[in-house]
């Protein structure tokens, strides 16, 4: 990571962490999420967490943020309903659709999305794209694993998209999510225009659990981190 993208990552978590602490202060369950921008918001935002009910989308922030001292650590099935969730996301568009899933927590993610009153995404200006329509990166989706050959049959008939299967670089074999599920990274040739209703035609193939798009409906607010500032986006309502 470029020093100047790493003081992009760091602005945003800032910003985030002021916004949060302006506008939500007296809130008492926070949602956290996944990598490494947020592991900065986390750093950044100490004093403002430190007395809050924490309900984390991974196993790995969970160990993140047991080495760091936090204990009142819940999921989210106890937490029943979160105030705030804080996340990251590796694309964004103008409508502020997004595709989130490189961490491969994206199922627990989208959760904890439904679940709180406001979502707030933090990211580095590299994941603002500016355009109406998502493209950059590919659309992860969990699949359970005796369904696969089912799955990638049917999205191999299909035309402008390929789906590869995530390998784990830290070991042979396949990325196995915290749920014991595999991911398959789609790869579409062109632009996805209407990203709720490929959600949707996913979603209806057999062995596929969820999809790493996340409608503007599903955000509230984007904090955007650049070298020299932060802005924040709001959802046009």
């Amino acid at each position: 990571m470029s020093d100047l993208n790493n003081q992009a990552k760091i602005n945003a978590a800032v910003k985030a962490c002021e916004f949060l602490q302006y506008s939500f202060n007296n809130i008492r369950v926070v949602g956290v999420g996944t990598g490494s921008t947020i592991k900065l918001f986390i750093e950044v935002c100490k004093n403002f967490l430190e007395d809050k009910i924490l309900v984390p989308s991974s196993f790995d922030t969970v160990l993140y943020l047991k080495n760091l001292g936090y204990d009142d650590i819940v999921d989210l099935i106890t937490a029943r309903v979160v105030d705030v969730y804080v996340d990251g996301a590796d694309e964004v568009s103008e409508k502020l659709d997004m595709v989130k899933g490189r961490g491969g927590a994206f199922l627990r993610e989208k959760s904890i999305a439904l679940r709180s009153k406001t979502r707030i995404y933090v990211i580095d200006h590299s994941k603002f794209t500016g355009k109406p329509y998502l493209y950059l990166k590919p659309i992860p989706v969990e699949i359970v694993p005796v369904a696969l050959p089912v799955f990638l049959e049917h999205i191999r008939s299909l035309e402008n998209v390929e789906p590869v299967l995530r390998m784990d670089s830290s070991k042979d074999g396949p990325v196995v999510t915290d749920n014991g599920n595999f991911i398959v990274d789609l790869r579409f040739h062109t632009p996805i225009q209407e990203p709720g209703d490929v959600h949707e035609r996913i979603k209806r193939i057999h062995g596929a659990v969820e999809t790493g798009i996340f409608p503007s409906s599903l955000v509230d607010y984007v904090v955007v981190g650049y070298p020299d500032k932060s802005i924040l986006l709001q959802k046009n309502m």
